[in-house]
């Protein structure tokens, strides 16, 4: 398991797991990573980890749609989804706000899967 998995486990309780699995880290849930200085950082130190564990999760497809979201003009090709990481990144007008999605997006696979553990 990789080191923020593991950071993201410790950081929060089971109860708190349960409140970031069941409204998600929007409505405040992740007390610790609310602001976008907090998410950055993390991103910044474990943007691979972040990457290859929620692609794991939820496919690669994920991050082009979340960045059309946030405005990217990536086309959406529903037959081959092949952009790479950095053309997804790149695309984002906001890039900041794509990356702390992103990292919210991956605290909340974290809480999810912490507090199955615990059932």
């Amino acid at each position: 398991m990789g080191k923020l998995v593991e950071l993201i486990k410790e950081t929060y309780d089971h109860k708190a797991c349960l409140e970031i699995a069941s409204s998600g880290c929007s409505d405040g849930a992740c007390t610790r990573h609310n602001y976008q200085a907090d998410t950055l950082l993390l991103y910044m130190s474990y943007s691979d980890e972040i990457i290859q564990y929620t692609s794991e999760r939820l496919g690669y497809s994920f991050f082009s749609n979340l960045a059309r979201d946030f405005g990217s003009p990536l086309i959406d090709n529903k037959d081959q989804d092949n952009f790479s990481w950095q053309e997804v990144v790149s695309a984002c007008p906001n890039k900041d706000d794509y990356k702390h999605a992103l990292v919210w997006k991956f605290i909340e696979l974290v809480a999810k899967e912490k507090s199955l553990e615990h059932q």
